[in-house]
C-alpha cells in the first residue's frame, strides 16, 4: 500500500501528474480559536494562485476538544451531507485521514469550511490540509 501524501518517489512510483504538470508535496494550515458551542459556517482558506491544489488527507494537529467540520470543493459543493466530528477524522502526521480519491483545488480557488464547537468550552482548532501543489511546466 501506498502513502497518498508521501512524494512519489518515496512510494517508488512515477510521477502521477498529467503530462504537463508536476506535483509538489504541500500542506495548507487552518486555524481557528471558538468559544463554547460556537458555530462558524462559510469560513473560507484561500489558495495560491500559481498552482492547482491536490487534497490527499486531512489532519488534526491541535485540539482542545471536539468539533464539528464539514468542507466543500472547488465548486462549493459539500463533501459530506452533514458535519463531521472531530474523533472521525482520526489521524497523525505519519499516518492522516486520506481522501481517495484525492479532490482537485483551482489555482486561486478556496476550501469552504463549516465548524461547529462541541464541547461547551473554548476549543483551539489546527487542521492541516495535506496535498500537492500541481505546478503546470509547459
Amino acid at each position: 500500500m501506498t502513502n497518498p501524501i508521501a512524494p512519489i518517489v518515496v512510494n517508488g512510483i512515477n510521477n502521477s501528474a498529467p503530462g504537463g504538470y508536476q506535483d509538489q508535496s504541500f500542506t495548507y494550515v487552518y486555524d481557528v480559536t471558538l468559544t463554547a458551542n460556537q458555530v462558524l459556517q462559510g469560513q473560507v482558506l484561500s489558495l495560491y494562485t500559481y498552482a492547482d491544489f491536490l487534497l490527499c488527507a486531512i489532519v488534526i494537529t491541535v485540539q482542545t476538544g471536539l468539533f464539528s467540520v464539514r468542507f466543500t470543493d472547488g465548486q462549493g459543493y459539500y463533501l459530506s451531507n452533514v458535519l463531521i466530528d472531530s474523533y472521525n477524522l482520526v489521524g497523525t502526521p505519519s499516518d492522516p485521514f486520506a481522501l481517495l480519491p484525492p479532490i482537485l483545488y483551482p489555482a486561486g480557488g478556496k476550501i469552504g469550511i463549516d465548524i461547529t464547537e462541541g464541547s461547551g468550552a473554548t476549543n483551539v482548532i489546527e487542521i492541516a490540509l495535506v496535498g500537492m501543489n500541481r505546478y503546470r511546466t509547459k
